[in-house]
């Protein structure tokens, strides 16, 4: 019985998803039938998810406060490595350069901001080291971060001192340690964020471990289809 009020109760969740995703097809097909930028097309494809994540991360973060937080930042991050995937398809499918190779949202691609994205990623890792101390995938991420953030420290003070955006930095090829790697800044710093994301996202679903709703399922996929099975 508990079973089929379960099923029963998530069918309108999965159609209600569906939904979501022919609405982001249709912003897909618009913002390419009307040519707009690729950040609006972005965009239209995001919007009908927010709601959605919205009402997901708000009923974690009220149950479990620093779980909505990990989940937060979690999904930033990741948010923030597809930017970095769109650059990478953008120079080495599309052979795209320059001011055409900075990913979506290319006006935030400056080196304030990403001094300040790395650091605050930085911050909300350490913070949740002091929750999660033992979580092994956490402290990688923490030492990966703090490499991160070390690195756009040096750029950043490269941009202060020369006035110069785009420089290589630390390891990109041309900086600063024994003339980098064999790397150009977006590859290694695409390869930066795939392995600071990895551990992250592992250090997350440990996480929900710690967490398990009462018919043992992970607490993240408690909603309004579990909360209806139980009455």
């Amino acid at each position: 019985m508990f079973r089929s009020g379960t099923r029963s109760a998530e069918q309108p969740v999965a159609e209600h998803q569906r939904a979501l995703l022919a609405a982001s097809l249709a912003g897909l097909i618009i913002g390419r039938t009307l040519s707009w930028p690729l950040w609006a097309t972005t965009v239209s494809m995001a919007l009908p998810w927010l709601p959605f994540f919205a009402r997901w991360i708000v009923h974690t973060y009220r149950e479990h406060p620093w779980l909505g937080f990990f989940c937060i930042l979690t999904w930033l991050q990741l948010s923030h490595l597809g930017e970095h995937v769109v650059q990478m398809v953008q120079i080495h499918v599309l052979g795209l350069q320059g001011e055409d190779a900075r990913g979506v949202f290319g006006v935030f691609d400056i080196e304030w901001v990403h001094f300040i994205w790395n650091v605050g990623i930085l911050v909300g890792v350490l913070l949740l080291l002091t929750r999660n101390p033992r979580n092994r995938w956490l402290q990688v991420t923490a030492v990966i971060s703090a490499w991160h953030a070390i690195e756009h420290s040096y750029i950043l003070s490269v941009y202060l001192s020369t006035g110069l955006s785009g420089t290589p930095g630390l390891l990109a090829s041309g900086g600063l340690i024994g003339g980098g790697l064999p790397l150009t800044r977006p590859d290694l710093h695409f390869l930066y964020n795939l392995v600071e994301s990895a551990p992250l996202v592992l250090a997350f679903l440990a996480a929900t471990r710690a967490w398990q709703a009462p018919d043992g399922r992970p607490i993240l996929q408690r909603g309004s289809a579990y909360r209806s099975a139980r009455r």
